[in-house]
């Protein structure tokens, strides 16, 4: 197990539960804290632990010290006023209270809240669904209560009553959304806006829905508000120590979201879903791709760049696809990750964050990953063609199996040409045929026409810095350049040509390729 998600209760709940029986019950809070796992008689001169509430008379009590450990008490009659004062948990009940009655009443009550806390902790503990979480709630709050992601969006709401909400269905994702009259409403009121800044349980006032809340925002790993549980007082009154109770709950939606990953809330979902379905060739309209990317403030034409890595387990990376897509969106600031099939596809916005090629790197090298980077784009439209030159990247990448992490589109785009260019015609037929007609002089003759024809085409046809290139003299150099017009008819105005420039050189970059290394 993760974390510890065992519930206990305070001294609150177990009073929320006796006032029923006990309407004339007192309580003294003082530092009241969820330590409790089960009630017991006071024996005296027994030494009394924080775990345990304990039932004691009140001239019992007038006999003791007040202890230094927190305690919790329940106390039947007068508690004397040092006791009142103190940062103890106390209960006070009538003298007269049956003693059996009371705490079979007490047991029934740490029955029931470990009961349903136990069915919580079931559910977490199989990976289940926050959905479930709220279904099995709903009884136990004796409310309706729903959770919202940070868009004011429905990730669950298994019970609607009469004043909740009107929820609209998205069309695009079928899922519930808050209506525009709604959530001006929410923008504009002063309470809501202060709520976004709230941790723990609190109660969100009648004012603007006609009825009370209790709400619990939830934050990921860096405080970051992602939605909020919603316990609506509609059915039967609020209870004090609801608080404690809502911000468990809150906390196993919290890790139940986490496990699974952004894709559990809703509005994230209907963004990464149309961000594969565009990676696999499916277009959308400009309205649709900015009514989604706005949602994390991008823009359609903000700078972009596209990194495919490997999603697969590595060694010494135990972690699933989803937890480095999560881990990357934690890291690095603008970016969006998700996985289509054994890749993992990062977006970042430039615009937003143009110093992340160290986080990446730290990542990639932390993840013992290999990464293939497109080039930065400023047409969010041609999403899928620039993360084809990611995913090329990654190939060549894997392919070269050197000491670098990563390669860019850039780094690999003329080998990229070349592999494409050969992919129809053998090296050979394909390049320039006045050059390999000086390869096969060379062999012949043992002579270095094809290596001088290179250098001059490479140094722009320049003959100074050709001849001190070669080591040679600028008369050698000039005769060689006449045996290779004589032997090829390749004149220096023929390089001159943009066209046939670009051949010659396209050439020498495949021949040195493919060729070079058979020789």
């Amino acid at each position: 197990m993760e974390k510890d998600i065992r519930f206990l209760l305070n001294l609150q709940i177990l009073a929320d539960e006796l006032i029923e029986n006990y309407p004339e019950i007192q309580f003294y809070r003082g530092e009241d804290s969820q330590v409790l796992e089960g009630v017991c008689f006071y024996r005296k001169n027994r030494e009394m632990v924080s775990w345990y509430a304990y039932i004691l008379g009140g001239e019992e009590l007038r006999e003791m010290e007040v202890p230094k450990k927190h305690c919790s008490l329940l106390v039947l009659g007068e508690i004397p006023e040092s006791w009142k004062k103190s940062p103890h948990s106390l209960l006070q009940l009538s003298e007269k209270t049956d003693l059996l009655e009371l705490m079979n009443l007490c047991q029934e009550a740490f029955h029931k809240h470990e009961s349903w806390a136990e069915k919580m902790q079931n559910i977490i503990l199989r990976e289940g669904s926050v959905e479930e979480l709220c279904q099995i709630s709903c009884s136990y709050f004796n409310n309706p209560l729903f959770v919202h992601d940070s868009q004011l969006q429905v990730i669950s709401c298994p019970i609607w009553r009469e004043g909740m909400i009107a929820w609209e269905r998205d069309e695009q994702t079928g899922q519930l959304i808050t209506p525009l009259e709604d959530l001006n409403d929410f923008r504009t009121n002063r309470e809501y806006l202060h709520t976004l800044t709230t941790d723990g349980a609190h109660v969100f006032s009648a004012e603007l829905r006609g009825y009370r809340d209790i709400y619990v925002n939830i934050r990921d790993d860096n405080g970051v508000y992602t939605g909020r549980l919603v316990i609506c007082e509609i059915d039967s009154p609020l209870k004090p120590g609801q608080f404690a109770s809502a911000e468990y709950l809150a906390g196993l939606i919290r890790l139940a979201l986490s496990r699974r990953g952004h894709l559990d809330i809703p509005y994230k979902r209907a963004l990464y879903q149309m961000l594969e379905s565009m990676v696999q060739g499916k277009t959308f309209t400009n309205s649709e791709i900015e009514s989604r990317i706005s949602q994390c403030k991008w823009k359609l034409a903000d700078q972009y760049v596209c990194i495919r890595t490997d999603g697969e387990e590595q060694v010494g990376n135990p972690g699933s696809a989803a937890s480095v897509c999560n881990y990357v969106e934690t890291r690095v600031a603008g970016s969006r990750a998700f996985f289509i099939g054994n890749q993992i596809c990062i977006l970042i916005n430039l615009s937003i964050n143009r110093d992340y090629t160290s986080e990446i790197a730290g990542i990639l090298r932390d993840g013992l990953f290999k990464a293939g980077f497109s080039n930065i784009f400023d047409d969010f439209t041609s999403l899928e063609h620039y993360c084809r030159q990611a995913s090329t990247a990654l190939e060549y990448c894997r392919r070269r199996n050197d000491t670098k992490w990563y390669y860019t589109f850039g780094d690999i785009a003329m080998d990229y040409i070349g592999d494409l260019c050969c992919s129809q015609f053998g090296p050979e037929e394909l390049c320039a045929c006045e050059l390999m007609t000086l390869r096969g002089y060379d062999r012949e003759n043992h002579t270095e026409l094809y290596k001088t024809l290179c250098t001059y085409i490479l140094n722009e046809r320049n003959t100074v810095a050709t001849a001190a290139r070669l080591y040679i003299g600028r008369s050698t150099l000039f005769y060689r350049l006449r045996k290779i017009k004589e032997i090829t008819g390749l004149a220096a105005s023929d390089m001159a040509r943009p066209e046939k420039n670009l051949y010659l050189r396209l050439s020498m970059f495949i021949m040195e390729k493919h060729l070079e290394k058979g020789d």
